[in-house]
């Protein structure tokens, strides 16, 4: 192996569509935090980080 290479062997496989998708049972707002960036309440799922009728989950 050359001091250029990168060495992947450790990283093994990785699915890249994985990281597009946010499990949906979880506020598209929030991601499950129920709070804001701001750390106001989130507006769509009322603070409970979970998915509603509102936001097209469960």
């Amino acid at each position: 192996m050359n001091e250029h290479d990168i060495n992947d062997a450790e990283l093994g496989p990785v699915d890249p569509a994985a990281a597009q998708h946010h499990d949906a049972s979880l506020c598209p707002e929030c991601e499950g935090a129920g709070v804001l960036a701001d750390g106001e309440t989130c507006p769509l799922c009322d603070g409970s980080g979970q998915a509603s009728g509102r936001t097209g989950g469960g």
